[in-house]
């Protein structure tokens, strides 16, 4: 049986809709606009209402004297939403709105063909605020065909109805294409799939064979063709095994060559059906080279291509895999290759072991001048260097990529380490997860001249299961992705578990037992890697080495030319032992090291195999991985990484924050200070707010995924820690200077006092200051004067007054950090008094828990909180209770005794009172709000240098904004500045307004927190065998180990 497509019966059933006085809302049907042009619209046939300023009472009273039906876009809904005129339809008329949705797309829709993609984009895309951005979430370019995903309106009463309901079952026939769908796809190609399917004469879906849960958009397709008529069949996986092409063989192993001409490439034992079993086949690295060389010639030609995602073992030849396509394609096409990699040491390695095969590759990063950087984006863009490691920091802080880059056009993004991507392990970084979106604007934009693959790299990357890594990097990084998934055993690795039972003192048995293990190991003469929890333990193990001049150290906070030494010396043999943190590990280039020791197992089952993959990279060599376990090491396994170490207080702290600043700019598109969140996140130091934001706002992101089948966001955030302001004291004998300097037209004043009032000995003293305070637009200024520097550069020789001889920061043009408190109409005084009465209840509350010897864990706190002073607000309560010992642990105090007055037990989740010194902190923190607060002020602005760390200010901002005792807001210039942009006020204020709200995704995380410590217990105290802990890591690895879901 032939029959027509599934879209044209969805335009005769959409035709078919004719119920009297009925509303027909049409949503994600703007693409077939032009086959419903005779229906009764109520406002335009072909387009939507552009203006924000449109009147459509005229319009409206067509419901008010007809009573046929009437047809709208979606966008007319949210139009008449914005603008408060649902009610009236719905009160005032006799019709009633039904939403018909296109359900077979899954939360991207495309758009008008007619419509202007260029323009629409470049409105959604801009900082203030226009008509587009009320109506999308979203807005996506494809082969000029724009996808959009819709905001929401209001009113939940509104009927809907799916188009799938309405369409005949069975209706597909037998003859006509077949397609194969692909076993996951980000949401544009799902989108063109879909768009492809429904327009065509599809009457037979292909999907694989899996046991594993399906990429829930292609379930959900599937479950709807089906019922319409359209066969569903399955179809197994093989990873892609064939002969490269002789010729193209030879020139890529003419560059391997290069390196060592007795070179050859490697067979990869690789799964052949990762989603079914763990059969393996042999694969060579050649294979994966070609597959990235193809994707990029069919990406230049504009033709349909896949990104390549891989995992494969440490030692197994990563790097060779991407940076042979990388010379090949910047030799043959001149184009250029990004490599995102997370460390530096990784990166400066890999430039250095790169040269053998080519002079084309660089790095820029903080080990190098700004001279050095500047020289290094000049060959970029010149064409002499092709090949840049960045790290994703250095890449997002480039809105504009002809900045790094120039003209040149981009062929391939190499993404390195990418288990860093994934959100539940200890190296996860939340930049990371923000390059999808940079990396999709690259690829989509109108504006965008570039076509690439993206390729992925990782040794540690789980596949399938709950705990799902791989799902992860390709939603995050927006993959199409062919994979190759490499066998994760190593047989050239045996482990060395010992297991001990604490005698005495833990701590000091622990250090004891290690410090013995690695001496043995050190007179072996052969290389020994040992991993330790803190840098504390460093120090500790390094005063107990018997030959401390075999003995390097190695963590993050080290200087560059300390870590290179020791790298060297690890290199040569001088040194035999190197003790670090776990910034020793992805990438660096060691193939000798015999013995992995572990202190104490940290992080999860990926985690430790990561590190472990540093033993015996080496052909022929066999790894040694040892650890003294003792069952007390499980508080270092508890501790929190990343998204485990944000709480459901903090991501409504963050809504309620984000709401405020939108209710009292009235804008939707915000630029905020990490800084004005700082009473937040106080248990990290100011320059560490900014990465903490990050994670809440991407966990707010997926917590509104999790919620919605339509994938709406009502909140968009980017990092645009580029462009930050300056803010700045500026000295009225500086202002001709400026003139003169052609500078003074990016500073604006502020309307802030020149004068500072506070208390002493009882009198009012007030201060002038001998300038207003402006806010600088570094952009501006360096568009306007500097292009030819980077911006990085700039901002460096601004602040170190190598930009300018007229141009000098100092005590004319002095950098500021800005408070403002506003007691919202109450006096000072009264705010003061509130102040002393809540800290000296806390004060009795941890007199107390010293006096008792308690420990006590956060929740305990907020209990004694809300039963003891005058809080009985359990958020408020929660709040300060997770707060005040960081706060006031930072508390500058003159005494002897500056330890902190109370420490954390990871082990327990407990904390315990060492001294009194709280007392003393308490008292300084009252005192100085006596002095810096006026009595009969209601509000005041406080200004601090640019350094904020253990800032008075800062702590009784932080304290009376917990306290809700006054609205603060922070200004730092020294601190990047982010875009936040609120798509539907109302859904944000919903949460705001439940303050039992909890998130599912800090829910989800704490979960899988608590369940891979139970799979690292099991590891290390129930698997006894190498074969079962090679085995259990396997099952890991394909998420074959069941990790508990939130749900349950």
């Amino acid at each position: 049986m032939i029959c027509a497509s599934i879209l044209s019966e969805i335009v005769k059933t959409i035709k078919g809709l004719n119920e009297k006085q009925t509303l027909y809302v049409l949503k994600g049907f703007n693409f077939i606009s032009d086959q419903l042009e005779q229906l009764n619209f109520l406002f335009l046939k072909n387009e939507i209402i552009t203006e924000i300023n449109f009147d459509p009472r005229s319009n409206l009273r067509k419901l008010s004297s007809d009573d046929r039906s009437f047809f709208a876009w979606y966008e007319d809904l949210i139009f008449l939403d914005i603008n408060q005129k649902i009610g009236g339809v719905k009160d005032f008329t006799n019709y009633t709105i039904k939403i018909i949705e296109n359900d077979l797309f899954f939360n991207y829709y495309p758009d008008f063909n007619s419509v202007n993609v260029g323009d629409k984009y470049l409105k959604y895309n801009a900082d203030t605020d226009n008509i587009v951005q009320l109506y999308y979430g979203d807005i996506a370019i494809d082969n000029n065909q724009a996808f959009v995903v819709y905001n929401d309106v209001s009113d939940k009463e509104i009927t809907k109805i799916k188009i799938s309901e309405l369409l005949p079952t069975n209706f597909v026939g037998s003859d006509g294409e077949i397609v194969e769908m692909p076993e996951e796809s980000d949401n544009i190609s799902f989108a063109v799939l879909v768009k492809e399917i429904i327009s065509k004469n599809v009457t037979e879906i292909k999907i694989l064979k899996t046991s594993d849960s399906q990429d829930v958009k292609i379930k959900n397709l599937t479950k709807l063709l089906k019922s319409l008529g359209v066969k569903i069949s399955t179809r197994k996986y093989s990873t892609s095994i064939y002969k490269v092409d002789d010729t193209d063989y030879g020139q890529y192993e003419a560059i391997l060559k290069r390196k060592n001409d007795n070179f050859k490439f490697k067979d990869l034992k690789i799964y052949k059906d990762p989603y079914e079993g763990n059969e393996l086949i042999n694969i060579s690295q050649s294979v994966i080279v070609d597959k990235i060389v193809k994707n990029v010639e069919l990406a230049q030609r504009e033709e349909s291509f896949r990104d390549i995602f891989v995992t494969a073992p440490t030692g197994s030849g990563k790097s060779v895999m991407f940076q042979i396509p990388a010379v090949y394609i910047a030799e043959k096409y001149d184009l250029l290759t990004i490599v995102v990699t997370p460390l530096i040491g990784l990166m400066n390695d890999q430039v250095v072991n790169i040269k053998a095969l080519t002079e084309k590759a660089a790095t820029i990063n903080s080990d190098y001048t700004p001279i050095e950087k500047e020289q290094t984006l000049e060959r970029v863009k010149s064409g002499e260097v092709s090949i840049l490691y960045l790290s994703p920091e250095s890449l997002l802080s480039n809105t504009d990529i002809t900045n790094l880059i120039g003209e040149r056009k981009i062929g391939l993004v190499v993404v390195d380490e990418s288990h860093i991507v994934a959100t539940w392990g200890k190296s996860f970084r939340p930049d990371y997860w923000y390059l999808g979106d940079f990396i999709a604007k690259l690829r989509n934009s109108e504006k965008s001249d570039h076509h690439f693959p993206i390729a992925t790299f990782t040794a540690t990357s789980t596949f399938g299961g709950d705990d799902n890594m791989y799902s992860d990097i390709v939603e995050s990084l927006k993959m199409t992705a062919e994979k190759f998934i490499g066998n994760v055993k190593r047989d050239d690795i045996v482990f060395n578990i010992r297991h001990h039972t604490k005698d005495h003192a833990y701590k000091e048995e622990k250090i004891e037992t290690a410090a013995k293990e690695i001496n043995k190991l050190q007179k072996t003469k052969d290389k020994t890697l040992v991993y330790v929890p803190y840098t504390s333990h460093i120090a500790d193990l390094m005063a107990k080495m018997d030959d401390k001049t075999k003995v390097g150290k190695y963590y993050g906070g080290m200087p560059a030319g300390e870590k290179n030494e020791t790298l060297e010396k690890i290199k040569t043999g001088e040194e035999n032992v190197v003790l670090a943190t776990k910034a020793f590990g992805m990438g660096i280039d060691i193939d000798d090291i015999k013995n992995v020791y572990h202190f104490a197992p940290t992080g999860n089952i990926a985690d430790y195999v990561q590190e472990i993959g540093r033993a015996a990279r080496k052909d022929g060599m066999t790894g040694v991985v040892a650890t003294d376990f003792y069952k007390e090491d499980f508080r270092y396994i508890n501790q929190l990484y990343g998204m485990s170490s944000i709480k459901h207080w903090q991501i409504i702290a963050v809504l309620e924050k984000i709401f405020d600043i939108y209710c009292r700019k009235n804008k939707r598109n915000l630029l905020v200070s990490p800084m004005e969140f700082s009473y937040i996140f106080n248990d990290v130091p100011p320059h560490g707010i900014d990465a903490k934001l990050k994670t809440a706002l991407l966990i707010i992101k997926k917590d509104f995924e999790m919620q919605s089948r339509s994938n709406y966001i009502p909140l968009i955030f980017k990092p645009r820690s580029m462009f930050a302001n300056g803010y700045f004291m500026v000295n009225d004998e500086m202002i001709d200077t400026l003139k003169q300097f052609g500078a003074w037209q990016f500073f604006k004043k502020l309307d802030l006092p020149r004068k500072i009032e506070t208390i002493s000995d009882g009198l009012l003293t007030t201060t002038h200051s001998p300038g207003d305070t402006f806010v600088l637009d570094f952009k501006k200024l360096w568009e306007s004067k500097y292009k030819d520097m980077s911006f990085a550069s700039f901002k460096h020789n601004f602040f170190s007054n190598d930009l300018d001889k007229d141009f000098k920061v100092g005590k004319k043009l002095v950098a500021r950090s800005i408070i403002q408190i506003n007691g919202g109409g109450v006096k000072f005084s009264e705010i003061n008094n509130r102040l002393a009465t809540t800290l000296n209840d806390l004060q009795s509350i941890f007199g107390d828990l010293r006096q008792n010897n308690k420990h006590f864990a956060v929740k305990d706190l907020a209990k004694h909180i809300r039963e003891k002073t005058t809080i009985k607000k359990p958020y408020i309560a929660d709040m300060l209770a997770q707060s005040i010992i960081h706060i006031l642990n930072r508390v500058p105090i003159n005494s002897f005794n500056q330890s902190p007055f109370a420490t954390y037990n990871s082990q327990t989740d407990k904390w315990n009172i060492q001294n009194t010194t709280y007392e003393t902190r308490i008292k300084r923190i009252i005192g100085y709000a006596h002095r810096s607060l006026s009595p009969e002020s209601t509000q005041t602005v406080r200004f601090t240098g640019a350094d904020l760390k253990d800032n008075l200010d800062l702590l009784l901002a932080q304290l009376l904004e917990i306290l809700e005792l006054a609205d603060v807001k922070i200004s730092a210039g020294n601190n990047p500045e982010f875009f936040i942009r609120i798509n539907n006020p109302s859904a944000i204020e919903k949460i705001v307004r439940n303050k039992s709200y909890k998130s599912k995704t800090v829910s989800l995380v704490d979960y899988k927190h608590k369940e891979s410590c139970r799979l690292m217990e099991k590891f290390f105290t129930e698997l006894t065998s190498d074969e079962d802990r090679w085995n259990f890591i396997e099952q890991y690895f394909l998420g074959k180990t069941k990790i508990i879901s939130a749900e349950s």
